[in-house]
C-alpha cells in the first residue's frame, strides 16, 4: 500500500521535472498585441469639423453637433484676427481660447 491506483497519470506539483524545462520561452511580440490598441492616424470624416488650439496647440476632430455645443457663446472675427479668429471653447484643454476652424469635404 505504498501508493494509490488511479493517479500515477496527474502531473507532480512543482515544476522540476522535464515538462517545465521543455516549454517554450515567450517573448515580447512587439507587433501582435500593440496593433490591437494603437490608432492609426486617420483624415476626418466627412463632415467633421477640425479645431485647431492657439493655445495648447492640438488638433481636434469634432461633429458637427458637438461644435454646436462647443460654440455656444463665441465670437467670430475673420476680418479682425489672422488664423485663430474663433473665439470658443477648446475640446482638449476645455479653456475658450482663439482656435481655427476647417470642414472636411
Amino acid at each position: 500500500m505504498t501508493e494509490q491506483p488511479g493517479f500515477d497519470r496527474l502531473r507532480q506539483r512543482g515544476g522540476g521535472g522535464a515538462a517545465a524545462r521543455r516549454r517554450p520561452v515567450r517573448t515580447a511580440d512587439p507587433l501582435g498585441r500593440q496593433s490591437l490598441y494603437s490608432v492609426a492616424e486617420q483624415p476626418p470624416a466627412l463632415g467633421a469639423v477640425t479645431v485647431e488650439c492657439s493655445g495648447c496647440g492640438q488638433t481636434s476632430v469634432v461633429t458637427p453637433r458637438a461644435l454646436l455645443r462647443l460654440a455656444v457663446p463665441s465670437v467670430h472675427l475673420p476680418l479682425l484676427r489672422g488664423r485663430h479668429f474663433s473665439w470658443l471653447r477648446c475640446p482638449a484643454c476645455d479653456r475658450r481660447t482663439w482656435v481655427r476652424l476647417g470642414l472636411s469635404l
